[in-house]
């Protein structure tokens, strides 16, 4: 009769509780972006825009005020815009003048768009001052066309490049070399027109943060085994308890692995974050760091209370000098090591924390040959 391995004991007994800590990272991440992303949604400001021009400038300023990652853009008809605005429903509302296309390409700048606030726009005025500078985009990138169409004729050269070739050129050195920018804020939020928004929330930062939690819950077998009333029957098998460990190591990395792979698969297709090759390497890297860390530390602890304190302390120390709260950016680019504090940070920038899973790889060994019951 074949009898189950001394490892498939305690995982039969408790899976219920092995299968909800190695599931709630997953489900708490899933949670926190979902709530995170309609309260960011909530606090964009409203306003009306209605585009009375349909000439392909007007509704590229239509598009370009429609990216503004803190506005939320309505597009209706200027009654229905003036009726919600008088019942606060709208900050403001903006009108894109019909004749807007060729006021531009003409080079006129007066009565392009009209606008309208109440007594309770408190963001108009940075609103405002957005929409009229994507505007004197438009109206200088004409002007420029024009001055440089004008040059190429002066020059017998009118053949080389057109208007329209002109502007191409002009909003492909604007892209490459962001030759203008448009800030816009209000209270203590802000958003820019970078090409790579500021990220509030990450959903990996997110992830790391409940998993490494989630690590020093599973581990606790170690302290529960360890006791001196379990001790005592590794007295009567040849196998060692340090063996035993181990190998109950090797079986829970692989199951927080096929949990780490389900992540993958909430991340591409409940969170749309594209998932890469060179995401899943550092992930596993990360997740390897982890195990061998609450691991480690469970030989060190005696008391399950503290052991799950000092997990919840690393998973807010590590996420903290992880950059995933403050970015460390601006650190990372003066001083080297940064990079080394957390491996959370390695998960963050998709590399592998080297220095982390060598100097623990070590102390497992350590343990493993040392005699003793305990590391220090």
């Amino acid at each position: 009769m074949n009898r189950l391995p001394a490892q498939f004991f305690r995982l039969k007994k408790e899976w219920k509780g092995v299968g909800f800590w190695m599931l709630m990272p997953i489900l708490l991440t899933v949670f926190v972006m979902n709530t995170f992303g309609a309260l960011q949604e909530e606090a964009k400001v409203p306003i009306a825009l209605i585009v009375e021009d349909s000439s392909p400038l007007a509704k590229q300023l239509a598009h370009e005020i429609e990216k503004n990652d803190m506005l939320s853009v309505h597009y209706m008809e200027l009654d229905d815009a003036l009726h919600k605005l008088k019942q606060h429903e709208l900050d403001s509302a903006f009108v894109i003048r019909e004749g807007y296309g060729e006021s531009v390409l003409a080079n006129k700048r007066n009565r392009l768009i009209e606008a309208y606030s109440s007594n309770r726009s408190f963001a108009y005025p940075a609103i405002s001052e957005t929409v009229m500078s994507l505007a004197q985009q438009d109206i200088s990138r004409s002007k420029a066309a024009t001055v440089i169409k004008q040059m190429l004729l002066d020059y017998g050269m009118e053949d080389k490049w057109d208007y329209d070739e002109v502007i191409r050129r002009s909003e492909e050195k604007q892209r490459n070399e962001g030759l203008l920018r448009t800030n816009f804020s209000y209270g203590k939020q802000a958003g820019q027109a970078e090409e790579k928004p500021l990220e509030l929330l990450n959903s990996r930062a997110v992830w790391a943060f409940f998993t490494i939690i989630s690590a020093f819950f599973l581990f606790d077998w170690m302290i529960k085994e360890s006791r001196p009333s379990m001790q005592v029957r590794w007295l009567y098998t040849s196998k060692s308890f340090k063996s035993h460990a181990v190998r109950m190591l090797g079986l829970y990395s692989l199951l927080t692995l096929l949990s780490d792979g389900l992540t993958l698969l909430v991340f591409q297709f409940v969170l749309q974050e594209q998932v890469t090759l060179s995401l899943i390497l550092p992930m596993l890297a990360f997740r390897m760091t982890l195990n061998l860390l609450a691991f480690l530390l469970a030989i060190v602890y005696q008391q399950l209370f503290m052991y799950y304190l000092t997990g919840i302390a690393a998973a807010l120390l590590l996420t903290v000098t992880g950059g995933a709260v403050v970015p460390l950016d601006a650190f990372s680019r003066r001083w080297q090591w940064v990079e080394i504090i957390s491996p959370v940070r390695s998960l963050m920038t998709t590399t592998i924390p080297v220095v982390w899973l060598m100097l623990l790889l070590l102390m497992l060994v350590a343990w493993m040959v040392k005699g003793g019951k305990r590391i220090a």
